[in-house]
C-alpha cells in the first residue's frame, strides 16, 4: 500500500479539549466574538490533518498531510503560520496532534510510525518515538492525569505515551484484538481517541462503532447509540455530556458534517441529537476545537488529494457557531 493511499484512509481524526476542564479554559483565552468568520492555511498544497487548541494561549496547531510542516495560528488572526518547517527532525507528514496544559505539542506521524514531541515555547523537540511496524500513528488524546493515548488505524494496538524521569515511553497499552472492539483488517479501523476521566472514548471509521475503554481496567464496551454509526468518524471533542464527532466524507455517499450526540455520564450510551452542515458544506472535515460559542472544523480536502483533483484553496478552517445547530438526519442509522 503506497503512502498516499494509507494517508487518504487512515487520516482525518483530531482529538482537541478532551480533557475535562480544557474546554472551560479555551473560553478564557478566546478573543470577544465574532471571531473570524474562518481561518487560512496557507500554501497550495497544505492539506491541513490534526487540530489541537492551547487553552492557555488561544494558539491552535494544524499540521499537513503533505509535507509534515506544522502551522500556528491564533483565535484572533484570520491566517495561521508555517512554525515548523517540512523535513525538520524527519516530520514529512502528519496525522493527529494535541497539546497538554505544559504547553508540550505531540504530533503523529501517520505511516511513519512516528510520535514526535516539541515544547511551544522553544521549538525544542523533546521526543521522537516510534510505533509499530505496519501502522499507521494516527490520533492523540491526552488525559488528566498527562498520560497521552494514540490510536494505530492498521495495527490493533492503542499506545501509552509517559515520562519517567527523562525518558519518554511509547507503550503497547492495550492490544485491541484481546477486546471486543470491531476490527476490520486492511481498512482504517481506530481513529478518533478522546480522554474523559477514567475512560477512554474511540471511533472505528469502517464500521461507526463508538467505544468506551476504561483506563484503569482495559476493559472496552460498545456505546450504545441507537443504530446510528459515525462512519469516517474523525475528530471529537466533549463538553459536558454533548459529544461532537467529524465524519468526513471520503466514502461515496458519506455526508460531511459534526455530529452531536447527548451522551449518558457514564458514557456508555449516546444518543444523536443535531449536526452541524454550514451553507456550502464541508470540504471532507477532519478536525474539531471548540471555543465558547464556536467549533473551529478543519476542512482537509483528502478526497481531493486521493482523486488527485485539484484543492479548494485557499485551505480553511471553518468557524461554526454552535448557535448553527440543525436536526439530526437519518442516513447513518444500520
Amino acid at each position: 500500500m503506497s503512502r498516499r493511499t494509507a494517508l487518504v484512509g487512515a487520516l482525518g481524526a483530531a482529538v482537541v479539549a478532551a480533557v475535562p476542564g480544557q474546554a472551560h479554559a479555551a473560553e478564557e483565552v478566546a478573543p470577544a466574538d465574532p471571531l473570524p468568520q474562518g481561518y487560512i492555511i496557507p500554501g497550495d498544497r497544505a492539506f491541513p490533518t490534526g487540530m489541537c487548541l492551547d487553552p492557555r494561549t488561544g494558539h491552535f496547531y494544524v499540521g499537513s498531510a503533505e509535507d509534515g510542516t506544522i502551522y500556528r495560528g491564533h483565535l484572533s488572526r484570520p491566517t495561521a503560520e508555517p512554525w515548523l518547517p517540512k523535513g525538520q527532525d524527519g516530520r514529512t507528514v502528519t496525522s493527529g496532534t494535541a497539546v497538554d496544559r505544559m504547553g508540550r505539542l505531540y504530533i503523529a506521524g501517520a505511516d511513519t510510525h512516528a510520535l514526535r514531541i516539541y515544547d511551544t515555547r522553544t521549538k525544542r523537540l523533546l521526543a521522537g518515538l516510534t510505533g509499530a511496524d505496519g501502522g499507521f500513528l494516527n490520533e492523540i488524546a491526552i488525559a488528566d492525569d498527562d498520560l497521552a493515548y494514540a490510536t494505530d488505524s492498521y495495527v490493533p494496538v492503542i499506545y501509552r505515551v509517559s515520562r519517567r524521569g527523562g525518558d519518554w515511553r511509547l507503550e503497547h497499552w492495550l492490544d485491541v484484538s484481546s477486546t471486543g472492539i470491531d476490527w476490520v483488517s486492511g481498512s482504517v479501523n481506530l481513529n478518533g481517541i478522546l480522554a474523559a476521566g477514567p475512560y477512554l472514548l474511540t471511533v472505528n471509521s469502517t464500521t461507526g462503532g463508538l467505544w468506551r475503554v476504561d483506563r484503569n481496567t482495559s476493559q472496552a464496551v460498545k456505546v450504545d447509540l441507537d443504530g446510528y454509526l459515525l462512519r469516517n468518524g474523525d475528530g471529537m471533542v466533549l463538553r459536558g455530556n454533548r459529544l461532537y464527532v467529524v465524519q468526513g466524507s471520503l466514502y461515496e455517499g458519506a455526508r460531511p458534517q459534526v455530529t452531536v450526540l447527548d451522551m449518558a455520564s457514564d458514557l456508555t450510551r449516546g444518543r444523536y441529537v443535531a449536526r452541524y452542515d454550514p451553507p456550502g458544506g464541508f470540504l471532507h472535515p477532519s478536525a474539531i476545537a471548540l471555543t465558547a460559542r464556536h467549533a473551529l472544523v478543519v476542512n482537509s480536502q483528502y478526497n481531493r488529494w486521493r482523486e488527485e483533483q485539484p484543492p479548494v484553496t485557499p485551505f480553511t478552517i471553518a468557524t461554526v457557531a454552535l448557535s448553527s445547530a440543525l436536526p439530526p438526519v437519518t442516513e447513518g442509522r444500520q
